[in-house]
């Protein structure tokens, strides 16, 4: 409890800092928070939302819990980056109060919440936490129950894309650079650390599982990724080293990739991590992952930080030309195979000289 308040302390003393708060209106915020270690006075409260660890049995158990303790109209809601809704929604008795809220790291900057109904989720439920998630402040976008839901599923290849390029020769903070400079916030392996190297692992499993071959992780990745010691930024070790002067390309991730001598060209490394996250993206369209074009570049945006001056995804794809889209492409899927595979709707815009939008 005293870690959530000092948590909570130190994001409204950044807010007074910047002026976005008075010091009263801190003080108020603090006044509304209640910490317990119990579900004793649950009865009353018309939300709750669930953040533990991303493990399916754990989560099951303490939804079913929950809802042991709160009222039938209560609506129960799971802050999961990537497991399934629907199946969560097993060990509950009123499915139809559950819901998906995935919110995005840091919480308290990110506007992205993506809502993910279940199969049995009812209509008042996600309308409620729509409108909930405004009144926060955030962006709410409904995305369908697939494994990494919307965005997780288009930028996790991308990451791990750039370990692979890692892999066949580019150094790391040539990767990082290449990303950077075509405008993201943060290269993909930097990315990685400040998400973890452990979550990262485990929502790229859970991506495998559901997408098979096409996302099938190389054997390394699970040295890789679960090397007690290396979790990223949290544990001062990843694919860089973190200390107070600052972050330096970690050698021991170097020797564990042991990568090959080959040279890779800039305009290869772009399109290998910028090419498979459009791809990925035709996918989520063709299966109404999300409704449209516009939101799904709306979610990379918000959720990720793709630049904006890019206008996503979809947008820069459209720039690209249906041609020279499906030529790159198929020149990647040619020398790499099967996670380039050109998705149908590539082919189809390039068939009938159609854009995403």
């Amino acid at each position: 409890l005293t870690l959530g308040y000092n948590a909570a302390d130190k994001m409204t003393k950044a807010l007074v800092k910047r002026r976005k708060l008075t010091p009263s209106e801190a003080m108020l915020l603090h006044h509304r928070l209640n910490g317990t270690l119990s579900l004793n006075g649950f009865k009353h409260i018309d939300i709750v939302i669930r953040s533990i660890v991303e493990n399916m049995d754990i989560k099951k158990k303490v939804l079913a819990e929950v809802e042991g303790q709160v009222n039938p109209k209560t609506i129960l809601a799971t802050n999961t980056s990537s497991l399934s809704v629907t199946e969560m929604a097993t060990s509950l008795k009123r499915p139809e109060n559950f819901v998906g809220l995935h919110f995005f790291s840091p919480v308290n900057r990110m506007p992205l919440v993506e809502v993910i109904p279940g199969k049995k989720t009812s209509p008042e439920t996600i309308l409620s936490v729509v409108n909930l998630a405004k009144k926060l402040k955030k962006t709410p976008i409904v995305v369908q129950n697939w494994p990494g839901f919307l965005v997780n599923r288009i930028l996790i290849p991308y990451v791990n894309e750039a370990v692979r390029c890692v892999m066949d020769g580019a150094s790391i903070e040539y990767v990082d650079k290449i990303a950077e400079k075509f405008g993201m916030p943060l290269g993909p392996l930097a990315l990685a650390d400040e998400v973890g190297l452990d979550i990262g692992f485990k929502v790229s499993k859970i991506l495998e599982e559901g997408y098979k071959e096409r996302m099938a992780l190389p054997a390394l990745f699970n040295d890789l990724f679960k090397h007690d010691t290396m979790k990223g930024k949290k544990s001062g070790q990843g694919f860089y080293n973190y200390s107070k002067k600052g972050k330096v390309v970690n050698q021991s991730m170097i020797n564990i990739i042991n990568p090959s001598h080959n040279t890779l060209s800039e305009t290869e490394i772009q399109d290998r991590l910028i090419l498979i996250m459009i791809n990925e993206a035709a996918r989520c369209i063709e299966e109404v992952v999300v409704e449209n074009a516009g939101l799904l570049d709306l979610a990379m945006i918000l959720g990720t930080g793709f630049p904006p001056f890019r206008g996503g995804l979809c947008r820069y794809a459209d720039s690209l030309g249906s041609d020279q889209l499906y030529e790159r492409m198929d020149r990647l899927q040619q020398r790499y195979g099967r996670r380039f595979e050109v998705a149908p709707l590539i082919k189809k815009l390039k068939q009938d000289q159609l854009t995403f939008y």
